[in-house]
């Protein structure tokens, strides 16, 4: 706290009116949790795609009493406002503070809160992807459509990393974050779960759980490394950090039903006594004597890439305890492209490169001028392609199930297409003949396919690549039978013929028919036998049909006193997509109420109205 003494100017004790001075406050400027929108103002734009160096704050509108308009430096609002006279409400009211019972000065002298409001808004350039394109197009990348978890873990301490050995231990800082795509149920997230642990211990990994329906979450983790670790000049100690969600109800995906996702990661914190084993880049001209608090450099990088792959570097987690970043220079030995002076960029690794580890330094600069490094490690791992198989569809008897080729490979060393090998084949339940597709498997991409009959099978894939590398992926999944509709209906167990209306007797039926796996019922046919003989049975009669509109309401007209039964027969067109030219009429599953409801509830009996009977004398 800064204190000025100033006599009051009424002359009591204490005084009623304070001083009519000019006061200046800074309170702190925080930009970490900014929520960016594009010139419209319409669309969120992601953090990672500012470029910090082009940050600026604007002052829009302030409380009356401030003297000038507000200033920003070092991280700060820099306020010059009045304080106003005792009672003037041209300015903005005072609030009294109570004091405390037992200080001396109690009845003596009285507290009082000024506030000043300034209002501001920050401005930014973006480097946002945008495509602009006309006939067909083809992407390397596609956005997730199923819940994918993205897990990344970030060293937060030491910094800067590696950091030389002074006292008896180096504090280690790990920030573990969760990102949940391609899926949008908040409210279906049970939990969130971290773990952390040092590499090969022993000893069990520490646990922290987050309870928020939020579709990200992250927790820290704080280890130490003790100075008698360091036995070498330059020791490295490696963290394994795992994110997994947990979900209430099962969630679908291309592969079956999920219950959890889960990802882990890798980072290492390095500590050296003499000579630090790495060196960091240059970076642009600085201030000779630069003033305030050094920003904090943060990577996240993969721990390890194929040769051949286009990496992510990204450095956009820097901060600055007083400001904000306003450069980056990067070092990537080994690596090819480069990364220019901005928060992120893309660099790959040549195929010679496989089994060697290389650093990936930064060295961030701030709005002071003062600057903050930091390092990390990726080994570069052979160039071999992922081989994986996508079943998609309604996975049901007689249905279009679409078998997708997902696989994928390094960038610089494609899948040769003409070597993609692809079966599918029964496992049990159907056989191979009733696995329906048109033209062949080979080069696969894509393949609508079509089973006859339920039960499990299996696909194979096998893919190589440019760089001579291969690989095999098998996936089993289950075609379950189209399920029989359910043939039911209600109607009166007797009726009476209506001398009124020329003798019929009408019956009101109401169809309660359903598909118990979504099917559509396209067409109820009615129909009913009389029993003429009056012997009891109708196996000897024989079905008469009075509609075959799809009705599930209609009335029966009947003429003949007796007993007559009646039947629908319900009739179902697929509710999910199917291959025409693998169907038939047959394989639209009917059911009739004969198989699904008891025969007294579908026999009427028609009588005639007993005579009324009255006498007078």
């Amino acid at each position: 706290m800064k204190t000025y003494d100033k006599g009051g100017e009424d002359g009591q004790m204490p005084s009623a009116n304070p001083p009519h001075v000019v006061v200046s406050a800074a309170p702190p400027m925080d930009i970490n949790y900014l929520k960016w929108y594009n010139g419209a103002q319409t669309e969120v734009v992601d953090s990672s795609a500012i470029i910090q160096s082009t940050i600026k704050p604007n002052f829009t509108k302030g409380s009356p009493q401030l003297k000038d308009t507000p200033k920003f430096k070092n991280g700060r609002v820099i306020v010059n406002y009045y304080i106003p006279y005792y009672g003037d409400k041209t300015y903005l009211t005072y609030t009294d503070q109570k004091g405390d019972a037992t200080h001396p000065l109690v009845g003596h002298a009285t507290g009082r809160m000024f506030e000043v409001n300034a209002f501001y808004y920050f401005t930014a350039d973006a480097k946002v992807t945008s495509y602009s394109y006309a006939g067909i197009v083809t992407f390397d990348y596609s956005p997730p459509d199923q819940a994918t978890l993205n897990g990344t873990a970030t060293l937060e301490k030491p910094s800067p990393n590696p950091i030389k050995l002074e006292g008896s231990k180096i504090d280690v800082k790990i920030n573990v974050k969760g990102e949940l795509l391609g899926y949008t149920d908040s409210s279906n997230i049970e939990e969130w779960v971290f773990y952390a642990k040092e590499k090969n211990s022993t000893g069990k990994a520490d646990m922290k759980k987050d309870y928020s329906k939020q579709l990200a979450a992250s927790k820290s983790f704080d280890f130490a490394i003790p100075a008698s670790r360091v036995v070498n000049d330059n020791f490295k100690q490696d963290y394994t950090l795992t994110v997994v969600i947990r979900f209430k109800k099962p969630v679908v995906t291309k592969t079956g039903t999920i219950t959890s996702l889960e990802q882990s990661m890798e980072v290492s914190a390095g500590v050296y006594k003499k000579d630090n084993p790495v060196s960091y880049p240059s970076v642009p001209s600085t201030p000779a004597k630069p003033e305030g608090k050094p920003p904090i450099a943060r990577i996240t990088a993969p721990k390890y890439i194929k040769a051949g792959s286009d990496m992510m570097v990204y450095g956009g987690i820097s901060s600055d305890p007083d400001g904000y970043i306003t450069d980056y220079g990067w070092g990537t030995p080994g690596a090819e492209g480069g990364i220019e002076n901005t928060a992120r960029g893309y660099i790959w690794y040549t195929r010679d490169k496989v089994g060697e580890t290389f650093p990936i330094t930064l060295t961030v600069v701030d709005n002071d001028g003062m600057t903050g490094s930091t390092s990390t490690e990726v080994t570069v791992i052979e160039p071999r392609p992922s081989a994986d198989l996508e079943i998609s569809g309604s996975l049901k008897q007689n249905r279009k199930t679409t078998l997708t080729n997902s696989s994928s490979s390094p960038t610089r060393f494609p899948i040769i297409k003409s070597k993609t090998q692809v079966t599918i084949s029964a496992v049990s339940g159907g056989t191979n003949a009733d696995i329906k597709y048109s033209g062949s498997l080979a080069e696969l991409e894509s393949k609508d396919v079509l089973f006859k009959k339920p039960g499990k099978y299996k696909a194979t894939i096998h893919v190589e690549n440019t760089a001579g590398y291969a690989s095999d992926k098998e996936i089993t999944f289950d075609i379950v039978p189209d399920e029989f509709p359910v043939a039911y209906f209600a109607m009166p167990i007797g009726a009476y013929r209506d001398p009124t209306n020329g003798n019929k007797a009408v019956i009101s039926i109401d169809d309660m028919s359903f598909s118990s796996d979504k099917d559509n019922i396209i067409q109820r046919i009615w129909e009913y036998r009389y029993d003429s003989n009056n012997n009891g049975s109708f196996t000897d009669e024989s079905w008469v049909q009075f509609s075959d509109e799809n009705k599930t309401r209609l009335n029966l007209e009947l003429y003949q006193v007796g007993r007559y039964e009646v039947r629908i027969t319900v009739i179902e067109e697929f509710g999910q997509p199917t291959i025409e030219d693998f169907v038939t009429d047959a394989d639209r599953l009917r059911t009739s109420s004969e198989a699904t409801q008891n025969v007294i509830e579908r026999i009427v009996e028609v009588n005639n109205r007993p005579p009324e009977v009255d006498w007078d004398f």
